[in-house]
Order: C-alpha cells, then structure tokens, then sequence
C-alpha cells in the first residue's frame, strides 16, 4: 500500500492558487471593459455629446463585462448608414483596450 502525505495540502494550496488566477483574470477584464468604454468615449464623435455621455461599461457575469453605448443611434453612427459612413469608435476602442490587454498578460 502507497501512502502519500500532505496531498490534502498540496491540493488546498493548489486551489487557492486557482482562486487567485481567477480574481486576476477578472482584475484584467475589469480593466480592459474599463479601457474600452474610456477610449469609445475618445473616439466617438461629438455633436452634441450625448453619444459620448452614453457609453458606459457594467459586469454582467463572472468574468463578463458588457461596454455599451445607450444612444438609440449608437449603431448608425458605428456601422453607418446608406448616406453616412461607419465611424468604428466601438470596434477602435475595443481593438486598441485589446492590444493592451494581450501585452500585459
């Protein structure tokens, strides 16, 4: 018979490691969500600011996080429309808070 000593510890300290790497992932994507919806508001245009004033980003799960811009015109100005080009704030932002994100970790 193989008796092995300490693996209850061993898998105790294995899950608080676990544990950490899951808050650290989340710090990251808390900080990405917050990068994205900062660098949105610098690239969306502003005529009046309200498309600008409407973006904002929230956790929507464990490790999700939802950026968002509320104006009701929010997509027309992002993809664009039959008389006015896309402007791209959305993706832009998303693509740059990314970039970042992959150098960092």
């Amino acid at each position: 018979m193989i008796r092995i000593h300490g693996l209850g510890e061993a898998l105790k300290g294995l899950s608080n490691e676990c544990d950490k790497a899951v808050e650290d992932v989340v710090k990251l994507l808390e900080e990405t969500a917050v990068k994205t919806a900062e660098k949105a508001r610098e690239y969306a245009p502003v005529r009046t600011g309200r498309l600008r004033k409407s973006i904002s980003h929230r956790k929507v799960g464990k490790t999700k996080y939802m950026v968002e811009a509320a104006a009701p015109y929010a997509g027309y100005v992002e993809f664009g429309t039959s008389r006015f080009p896309p402007r791209g704030f959305m993706r832009r932002a998303l693509s740059e808070a990314l970039r970042e994100l992959l150098q960092t970790a």
